[in-house]
């Protein structure tokens, strides 16, 4: 009897070390288990918060093209029709009151517009050597294929282009319907995910507009300019003088 007793007892014990040895490794399979939960969980919700961020900064690019686009086209109609109390003032960038770090700059005359594109195109090139590249042969390719137009080289092109450029910014010229400049209207705006500080965007747009409309004036008022310098709006166009001696 004792014996059977000692051997019940030892079952017993066998049997409870084994209980409590399962119950062991069934609360570290848990554990293991709600590790591996968590990471889960983790990094479900940092991609989330990683896909609603690229979903934000793309949203906010595209909004920021939009307005843009509304504002150069905003510019570019106040040109055309004519509306701005003052001519505007070429190259020069003016700030946005509304929107801030956000600016604009018209830029009247083709060479001076044909040097904007290129300082925007590289600069959205930035540091890639192979996109500049490009960017400068499409330049010479533009500027060659204007020059055929006219008959003319690649050099005499240019150079007519300067001689105009600096007529048109020195000549006191009578504005006309008849007469029309290239305009070019830059919208510059903060880029995000910038590579350094102060890094912008731009957008550009182009028209060919009347020096009439440029300068805001109603064709009487250009008559009256016209009589009061002795020239007439045709006669300006044709490169005309104010001395007195009218067209030539």
């Amino acid at each position: 009897m004792a014996n059977q007793s000692l051997a019940g007892r030892s079952t017993m014990g066998q049997s409870k070390m084994g209980q409590s040895a399962a119950g062991r490794d069934e609360a570290g399979f848990t554990l293991i288990e709600a590790v591996v939960a968590l990471g889960i969980v983790v990094w479900i919700v940092i991609s989330y918060i990683g896909i609603r961020t690229t979903a934000l900064i793309d949203a906010t690019q595209a909004r920021n093209w939009r307005l843009a686009r509304e504002l150069a086209e905003e510019k570019m109609s106040e040109l055309a029709a004519g509306a701005r109390e003052t001519p505007p003032e070429s190259e020069v960038e003016v700030p946005f009151e509304k929107y801030p770090d956000w600016s604009f700059k018209i830029v009247i005359g083709e060479a001076a517009v044909s040097k904007l594109e290129g300082e925007v195109a590289t600069s959205s090139a930035g540091s890639n050597t192979e996109a500049s590249e490009r960017l400068d042969w499409q330049r010479d390719r533009q500027d060659f294929q204007r020059a055929q137009q006219r008959g003319l080289s690649a050099t005499e092109y240019r150079d007519q282009q300067a001689e105009e450029d600096y007529r048109r910014r020195t000549e006191d010229r009578v504005p006309s319907e008849d007469e029309f400049e290239d305009v070019a209207v830059a919208i510059y705006f903060p880029k995000l995910n910038a590579e350094f500080e102060g890094e912008r965007e731009a957008l550009v747009i182009k028209a060919k507009l009347s020096t009439l409309a440029i300068q805001g004036l109603t064709p009487e008022e250009a008559a009256q300019v016209a009589e009061a310098r002795s020239v007439t709006p045709a006669s300006a166009g044709d490169g005309g003088s104010s001395n007195g001696g009218g067209a030539k």
